[in-house]
C-alpha cells in the first residue's frame, strides 16, 4: 500500500492499533540492552496480558518441565520478539471486539481468528517452516484488515458487506471500486507498521491466492504462505455450520498436501487444534462452538444418505460468564444506563442494584476489582460504582487500571468509600475517579451524584457524535484525495503509474538502497518499431499495443517490482533488493513475456518485442539520474543492434547484454 495513502488513514485516528501497555512493550522490546526483568515489570502492568502470555508459555513446553507462573519466566522461554508479538496481537484482540459497523460480525471474527492463530501455530509446530509463536500472532490478525475498514468506514463498509461481500472475491473487487483500497494490502500495511518480520507479512499478502505470490516452488515463502492459505481455511471450518464443514474438506486436503500433511495427519492436527480453541476462547473471552471429530465429518461427507449433517452447533458462553452474577433486567427506560456495581459486601450490592434498576438502569454486579476489570471488558458499562475497599484489587487500584485500557477512559468512575481525609481522596482522583460517595450510602445522595455523572456521560456522547461526523467527513475527505492522488499518479491508457509516480518511487528506492546499502537495479523499456505501427496502422492500434505491453510486463514481474509508463512507447521497471545479474535475468523473462504475447491482427506483420536497458546502482553514482541515463544508454545500444534484447550497464566498457532466444536461467529470489 503506498505509504502516503497509508498515513492519511492513520490520521483519522481509527485504525485498529494495540493499547499503551502493548506499545510499551513493542518499543522497550526493540532496545538492544533490555532485560528480562525490565520487560516483565512492563508485562505485569496487564494483568489480563500477564495471564495469557503464562498460559501460551505452558502450551509451548514439551516434555516434563516445571509449569511456568511468572511473568519473567514465560519471556524467557518465549524469547522477548515472541512476547512482543503476542502482546500486539493479545492487545489488538481486547483493543477491539465490538464496534461501529452494524453489518460486521465482530465476535465472529474474532472467533474466526483465534482458529485460525491455533491452526498457524500448529502447521509450523509440525512443519517447522518458521517460528510457531510468530505464526499464531499472524493467523490471530490474518484479516485485521476486514477490521481497520468496519472501523474506518462503518456505514459504507457495512453496506459493502451487505451487498458485495458474499465471496471473498467480490468483496475485494467491492472494496476495491468503493474505497480504493482492500482488506489484503491493508493487512500488510499493518502489520508492517507493527514490525513483524517480511517474511510473514509478504505471507499473510498472499495467503488468499498463493499462486499469485510467484515464490519458488519449494522455498520457505511457499510453505509459509500455503501454511497461512490453509489457516484460514482452518479458522473457516471452525466457525462454520456442519453442511460448510463437510463442502470445505477437498479443498482443506488439497491444501494441506500442498505444504506435506496428509489426510491422516490433518485429522489429528484438526482434532487438536479444535480443542485448543476451545480452550483459548476460554481464555481469551472468545465465542467458540462445538465441532464433530474431523474423521466423523470426512465419513459424513462421503455419505449420500441424506441423513443428519451431523452435531448441533452449540456457542459457548464467552469468558465464564457463568460464575458471574447476571446483569439485573430493568424497566424500559430511554434514558437508562449500564451500571456496573462493585463491592464485596453483598448488602452493599443488593441496596445499590434495587436503587439503580428502579430508576431504569440494566445493573451488573461484581465482588472485587479483578472480577470487576474482566466484567467492564465483557459489559462495557457506561457508569461503575465501586467501593474503596476489598480484597484482591481495592476499588482505586482499579480505576487506576480501567484508565490504562481503551475502553475504560470513558467509564464514569463513583467511589463508595466511609474515608473523606484530603489525601486520601487526591489519591483517588489522581488514579482516575470522577467523584465519590460516602458510606453509609443514602439513596437520595446516591441518585443524586448518579444524576450529575448522567450529565456528563451525556455530554460525551454528544461529543463523540460530533467527532465521529468530523472523523467521517475527514475520512470521506481522504478517500477523495487518495483517489485524485491515485488518478494523477495513474497512466489512463494502460493502468499503470505514470512519469511522475514513477520518479517520486524511484527518488524514495534510491535513498533506501543508498541508507540501508542494498542493492537496487532499473529497466528501460522501448517497444520495437513502434513509430512504424502508428505510421502504417493509426494511433488506435498503438494504443493497443501499448496496453498489450503493459499487461504482458505486469504478468511477468515480481510482486516487489514497480513497473511504470514514463510516455510514448518507454516503460521504467524499478527492481529494489536485486543485484544486475538478477536484473538481467528478471528483465530477459519480460522480453519474452512480450515476444510471447498473442500480435494485433491489425499489425500481425510487425513482430511485437522490446529492447531493455539494465542499469544498477553503483558506488560510484551519486544520484539517481546517474543510474536512470546508464540504463537509457544501454537501451539505445541494444536499439542499434536490432532490438529485441537486453542489454546491461555493467563495469566493464562494453557492458554485458543477453541477444534474442537467450534464456537466463531465473535466480532462486524469484
Amino acid at each position: 500500500m503506498d505509504k502516503h495513502a497509508f498515513d492519511e488513514l492513520k490520521t483519522t485516528g481509527k485504525l485498529p492499533s494495540p493499547s499503551g501497555i502493548a506499545l510499551r512493550i513493542m518499543e522497550i522490546s526493540r532496545k538492544e540492552d533490555v532485560s528480562v526483568p525490565e520487560l516483565a515489570k512492563v508485562v505485569q502492568a496487564d494483568p489480563a496480558l500477564t495471564g495469557r502470555l503464562v498460559k501460551f508459555a505452558n502450551s509451548a513446553m514439551a516434555g516434563p518441565r516445571r509449569p511456568v507462573v511468572a511473568a519473567a519466566d514465560a519471556i524467557r522461554m518465549l524469547g522477548i520478539g515472541t512476547v512482543r508479538q503476542l502482546a500486539l496481537g493479545f492487545s489488538v484482540l481486547g483493543q477491539h471486539r465490538a464496534g461501529m459497523c452494524r453489518s460486521f460480525d465482530y465476535p465472529g471474527f474474532w472467533s474466526r481468528s483465534l482458529a485460525s492463530a491455533i491452526g498457524a501455530n500448529a502447521l509450523c509446530m509440525r512443519t517447522r517452516v518458521a517460528s510457531a509463536d510468530e505464526a499464531f500472532t499472524c493467523g490471530l490478525l490474518l484479516r485485521v484488515g476486514t477490521l481497520a475498514l468496519a472501523s474506518l468506514y462503518p456505514e459504507g463498509y457495512g453496506q459493502l458487506l451487505a451487498n458485495g461481500g458474499s465471496t471473498p472475491e467480490s468483496l475485494l473487487k467491492y472494496e476495491r471500486e468503493q474505497l480504493s483500497t482492500d482488506h489484503v494490502e491493508l493487512t500488510a500495511a499493518l502489520l508492517e507498521e507493527w514490525m513483524l518480520p517480511r517474511i510473514f507479512v509478504n505471507a499473510v499478502y498472499h495467503h488468499e491466492e498463493p499462486q499469485n505470490g510467484q515464490f519458488p516452488e519449494g522455498s520457505r515463502e511457499a510453505a509459509l504462505c500455503g501454511i497461512l492459505h490453509l489457516a484460514a481455511e482452518i479458522g473457516v471450518f471452525c466457525t462454520a455450520s456442519d453442511p460448510d464443514r463437510k463442502r470445505m474438506l477437498p479443498d482443506m486436503v488439497f491444501s494441506a498436501a500442498r505444504i506435506g500433511v496428509d489426510a491422516d495427519a490433518l485429522s489429528l492436527l484438526m482434532d487438536k487444534v479444535v480443542a485448543d480453541w476451545k480452550e483459548w476462547g476460554q481464555v481469551l473471552e472468545v465465542a467458540t462452538s462445538d465441532v464433530a471429530p474431523f474423521h466423523t465429518i470426512a465419513e459424513a461427507a462421503s455419505n449420500s444418505d441424506g441423513k443428519s449433517d451431523g452435531p448441533p452447533v452449540l456457542t459457548l458462553v464467552p469468558g465464564g460468564q457463568a460464575d458471574r452474577p447476571a446483569a439485573t433486567p430493568a424497566p424500559q427506560n430511554p434514558d437508562g444506563m449500564r451500571v456496573l456495581v462493585v463491592d464485596d459486601d453483598k448488602a452493599i450490592t443488593l441496596l445499590v442494584s434495587r436503587i439503580l434498576t428502579e430508576q431504569g438502569h440494566t445493573v451488573t454486579v461484581a465482588s472485587d476489582g479483578k472480577e470487576a476489570l474482566r466484567a467492564a471488558m465483557h459489559e462495557h458499562p457506561q457508569l461503575i460504582v465501586c467501593d474503596w475497599v476489598m480484597p484482591e484489587m481495592d476499588g482505586v487500584a482499579f480505576c487506576r487500571a480501567l484508565r490504562e485500557t481503551q475502553e475504560g477512559r470513558h467509564m464514569y468512575f463513583l467511589l463508595l468509600t466511609g474515608v473523606e481525609k484530603e489525601d486520601s481522596l487526591v489519591e483517588a482522583f489522581e488514579a482516575g475517579v470522577d467523584d465519590f460517595v460516602g458510606k453509609p450510602v443514602r439513596a437520595k445522595v446516591l441518585l443524586a451524584r448518579l444524576r450529575a455523572g448522567q450529565r456528563v456521560i451525556r455530554l460525551q456522547q454528544e461529543a463523540a457524535r460530533d467527532s465521529q461526523s468530523l472523523r467521517r467527513f475527514a475520512t470521506e475527505l481522504a478517500v477523495a484525495n487518495r483517489r485524485l492522488r491515485q488518478a494523477a499518479l495513474t497512466d489512463s491508457l494502460t493502468g499503470l503509474p505514470n512519469r511522475r509516480y514513477a520518479m517520486e518511487r524511484l527518488e524514495q528506492e534510491w535513498s533506501a538502497a543508498a541508507r540501508n546499502q542494498r542493492t537496487f537495479s532499473v529497466m528501460m523499456v522501448d517497444i520495437d518499431r513502434f513509430k512504424a505501427v502508428n505510421d502504417a496502422f493509426g494511433h488506435e492500434t498503438g494504443d493497443q499495443m501499448l496496453r498489450q505491453v503493459a499487461l504482458a510486463l505486469r504478468k511477468a514481474a515480481r510482486s516487489e517490482d514497480v513497473i511504470c509508463r514514463l510516455g510514448g512507447e518507454e516503460f521504467l521497471v524499478l527492481s529494489p533488493d536485486t543485484p544486475l545479474a538478477a536484473a538481467l535475468r528478471l528483465a530477459d523473462r519480460l522480453r519474452q513475456s512480450v515476444g510471447a504475447a498473442s500480435p494485433n491482427p491489425a499489425a500481425s506483420k510487425i513482430p511485437l518485442s522490446v529492447s531493455i536497458g539494465v542499469a544498477e546502482r553503483l558506488p560510484t553514482m551519486h544520484k539517481y539520474d546517474e543510474m536512470l541515463k546508464a540504463a537509457d544508454e544501454v537501451l539505445y545500444h541494444a536499439k542499434r543492434l536490432g532490438g529485441n534484447r537486453v542489454q546491461s550497464a555493467g563495469t566493464s566498457a562494453g557492458g554485458q547484454g543477453l541477444p534474442p532466444g537467450t534464456n537466463a536461467p531465473a535466480p532462486s529470489r524469484f
